[in-house]
């Protein structure tokens, strides 16, 4: 396949040139990187590659001013992963909120709330009609369309606002092509345990030119299902009687680009999009559109984007006439940035930029009596970088960004990072920064209710509640050799105000009066309890990672997280869904050209899966640890068929649920994968 004008960033320079006028697509489309998820930098070639996710300009990785990693085209393509969140599964600093058989990325012990999910850079959130996070949020994009994916670890509200306290996860997608081609994936995955539900998927991606050197178009479209679990599965039925396993889930999508390259300085993205996820009892419609224009002009680039979503969500609601009453989600974001050289006392290249986003809800649900609500809210933000070559050696960036929210006023978000090249091979990163984040308008909404407890409680929004401000500081190494590289690095993050994510809340009365979120009960006797903020959490961990390459063929490539994520305003009690120890290790074997395995194995120790936000561990609950292994293959018939198949959970270790806010974890099942191009 052809991409319009891949281009690498100078190798040993700070800053990046462009050349082409579609500059930021050119550089999305790196598709020279191939190293493991696990440590994803142990390549060379990466280090030269251009990440822009990091910073407000492209920059080459090894440069970047945050904790990066990336999952390339090759990887994705490898693993035998059913969606993004499994995808994510293996790298550091990442766990993962799984009450009631979700999956909800976090990162650095900060819930999926601090998780900010974009889409070619663009904001993406189900969070006003979604109380359930980011489990939809990363789930926009089919494999089928995706080219890499970004994850910075650490905050980054000096760039993206609020929602990026605990880092950013940016979905990049294939772009456009000179010459027509396409793919078609099929897979399925059996289950070994026919009480579990087998999944599967289908996707396509076709791209080429409209008008040749003018006009050109990406399409992609996606379907993929899983089978709900038998309800015999869980031997132990979690309280109120619900399913214990896994939910059925139908997914479709399409999604059409069409870029006009207008003339040598300008070009025109014209995107349109829909999707439709259902989950269980849940089902979220969405319709997306934009359009961004690129500069590249002698003075420096820019780009302008306006783009926005509507996001209908329907979780089985219905008034006394059996009607559908669903709550409808609108997103509207305008943004634009200059980037130049200014180049005054050192070189530094200097980017300057304004936001404007706007939510708004509708929610015609009636609980208990209580009429839905229409609400919205705006906000509005100025920000701006600086990266400074300070010497050949030593590179610092210094951010800020000034949000005026509509209820909560003006909050600023500084940013400092220094990267010191101390050799070719070792580099010292570090750095500090503050975060602000508003709460949610559903987290706002005391007339919003929501199921929980496997229908036998309920949540609501409570309007006291105060925003989240954050600061977060770290410092690491990384060393890079032909044969081997490793890293370390070490943060520690502190919030005040953090909105308690999921709320404490149980099915027992007499428990419930004990919450101090307790509300009260429904009429029909089943406890409500509200969103609230906790005086101050810290987390504070270890990342560490090593690959080594004894010989081509071989790669082997480790990580481990340490992680202490403590509500210290609750004599420091444990944060749920995060626990305190995980590892992943990974062995990439090529025989030839052709065929090439991985064998990989994923540690996940235990962890407290609900805490009082008043600390008391009397009705704390907790799970063990666990592992899984997987092993996956891949073989190259032809330059245009790609067969792939594996077995996950090889020693059928499957984790059965016994309370609502547990989780299942699947046994040993078996897939098998086939792409055509063309």
């Amino acid at each position: 396949m052809t991409s319009r004008g891949v281009e690498k960033a100078p190798k040993n320079g700070l800053f990046c040139k462009k050349t082409q006028t579609n500059a930021l697509n050119l550089l999305l489309v790196s598709t020279a990187l191939t190293c493991s998820t696990a440590a994803v930098a142990q390549e060379n070639n990466l280090l030269d590659e251009v990440v822009v996710t990091a910073s407000a300009s492209e920059v080459t990785y090894k440069n970047a001013p945050a904790s990066i990693s990336v999952i390339t085209a090759e990887e994705l393509e490898n693993q035998g992963a059913k969606d993004v969140r499994s995808l994510l599964e293996s790298v550091e600093g990442l766990t993962f909120n799984r009450a009631g058989n979700q999956s909800k990325v976090q990162i650095r012990g900060l819930n999926e709330n601090y998780t900010l999910f974009l889409i070619d850079g663009k904001r993406v959130t189900s969070a006003p009609n979604a109380f359930r996070g980011n489990d939809y949020d990363s789930g926009w994009v089919p494999l089928e369309a995706v080219e890499r994916i970004e994850i910075v670890r650490g905050p980054m509200s000096s760039l993206y606002g609020s929602d990026a306290i605990g880092g950013v996860v940016n979905i990049i997608t294939k772009k456009e092509t000179d010459e027509w081609h396409g793919s078609l994936t099929t897979e399925y995955t059996l289950q070994e345990n026919r009480k579990s539900g087998d999944y599967g998927r289908t996707g396509f991606n076709l791209s080429g030119p409209l008008l040749k050197d003018k006009l050109f178009m990406r399409t992609y479209g996606s379907w993929d299902f899983r089978r709900q679990d038998s309800s015999s599965l869980n031997p132990d039925s979690p309280s109120g009687g619900a399913n214990a396993g896994f939910a059925k889930s139908d997914n479709k999508y399409i999604d059409t680009t069409v870029t006009w390259d207008v003339n040598e300085e300008n070009s025109l993205d014209f995107n349109a999009g829909y999707s439709k996820r259902t989950h269980d009892k849940t089902t979220l419609d969405r319709v997306s559109g934009g359009i961004t224009h690129h500069g590249s002009y002698e003075f420096g680039e820019t780009e302008l984007r306006a783009f926005g979503d509507r996001i209908e969500n329907s979780y089985g609601h219905g008034n006394a006439a059996g009607e559908d009453m669903p709550n409808t989600a609108y997103n509207f974001t305008g943004d634009g940035k200059l980037s130049f050289d200014a180049d005054l006392l050192v070189p530094n290249f200097l980017t300057v930029g304004a936001a404007y986003q706007h939510q708004s809800l509708e929610d015609k649900y009636v609980l208990i009596g209580e009429g839905g609500s229409d609400s919205s809210i705006w906000q509005a933000a100025a920000f701006i970088e600086d990266r400074l070559e300070i010497t050949e050696s030593f590179e610092l960036t210094l951010g800020g960004r000034l949000d005026k929210h509509e209820k909560f006023g003006w909050n600023a978000s500084p940013r400092v990072y220094g990267v010191y090249h101390f050799t070719d091979a070792l580099t010292f990163k570090g750095g500090w920064s503050s975060s602000f984040k508003a709460p949610t308008l559903l987290q706002l909404s005391p007339n919003w209710k929501q199921v929980s407890c496997g229908g036998d409680c309920f949540l609501e929004g409570a309007e006291d509640l105060n925003p989240e401000v954050g600061s977060s500081f770290e410092v690491g190494f990384k060393y890079d050799q032909d044969k081997w590289s490793a890293g370390l690095t070490g943060f520690h993050n502190t919030i005040k105000d953090m909105i308690q994510f999921p709320p404490a809340r149980t099915a027992d009365i007499a428990v419930a009066q004990t919450y101090s979120n307790y509300v009260g009960l429904t009429s029909d006797g089943k406890p409500i309890f509200k969103f609230e903020n906790i005086e101050e959490a810290r987390t504070m961990g270890i990342e560490a990672n090593l690959t080594v390459r004894p010989i081509d063929e071989l790669t082997v490539s480790a990580n481990y997280t340490y992680l202490d994520a403590k509500n210290t305003s609750a004599n420091d009690a444990p944060l749920a869904f995060q626990p305190e120890h995980s590892a992943n290790i990974k062995l990439d074997y090529a025989f030839n050209e052709k065929l090439s395995f991985a064998l990989s194995a994923n540690y996940v120790g235990e962890q407290y899966t609900s805490v009082p936000a008043n600390g008391d561990m009397t009705y704390a609950r907790k799970v063990d640890g666990y592992v899984t292994a997987d092993f996956t293959g891949r073989y190259d018939v032809n330059e245009n068929f790609i067969l792939r198949a594996g077995v996950l959970n090889i020693a059928d270790n499957q984790i059965l649920k016994t309370d609502w806010d547990e989780f299942n974890v699947d046994g040993r099942r078996y897939f098998i994968s086939g792409t055509t191009r063309f």
